[in-house]
């Protein structure tokens, strides 16, 4: 696999040697791209790979775009209802991913076997939903993760109030588009740098 993905092009991580190990691929690029044919085609000959055309579905994610406009929206409602369904949530919607309230403390108490599964499954699901929902939920989720290894009920609750909000902004896209001026742009609290 290395020499191959180096054959085509690749750059291989050190810190994660096996970062470009893929069994679903999608390659995106303006339509009729020299580079991005080339690279399916060198890719084609390669591997068994079907060119299914025009990206609807990726990794549970939905995709569709506006050619018009140069717009890509990008959602994964289908996995979060399955998400939402898992783990009970179907009411009491709330607008904000996490309370104001909310203090994020170590669990003093003793390990659980049971609801640390629970917990974890919890966590993990969210963690995908990161890549199709968007950045905000990031914080919260990844101060989840920190506590996967002794969580405690109040963390568990966290992540369902983080379901609420999710439920209560299900049908929001992130949307990219071409035409905007402004830079994807980034913010950062230096205290947790």
């Amino acid at each position: 696999m290395t020499k191959s993905m180096l054959a085509l092009g690749f750059k291989r991580y050190k810190s994660n040697a096996g970062v470009y190990y893929v069994d679903d691929v999608c390659f995106m690029g303006t339509r009729g791209s020299l580079l991005l044919n080339e690279l399916k085609q060198k890719f084609m000959a390669r591997w068994e790979y079907y060119d299914l055309g025009k990206t609807i579905e990726f990794l549970g994610m939905h995709i569709s775009r506006n050619h018009k406009n140069q717009k890509i929206f990008i959602n994964q409602y289908e996995y979060l209802e399955k998400v939402l369904a898992h783990f009970n949530v179907v009411t009491n919607l709330t607008h904000t991913p996490l309370s104001s309230e909310f203090s994020f403390k170590p669990n003093e108490k003793q390990y659980n076997p049971k609801f640390c599964q629970k917990y974890q499954q919890l966590v993990s699901s969210l963690m995908y939903l990161i890549i199709g929902l968007g950045p905000n939920i990031g914080f919260v989720v990844v101060k989840l993760a920190q506590q996967i290894a002794n969580p405690s009920n109040d963390y568990y609750q966290v992540g369902l109030h983080l379901c609420r909000y999710l439920l209560a902004t299900c049908r929001y896209w992130l949307v990219y588009n071409r035409l905007s001026n402004e830079l994807l742009v980034a913010y950062s609290d230096s205290d947790w740098s």
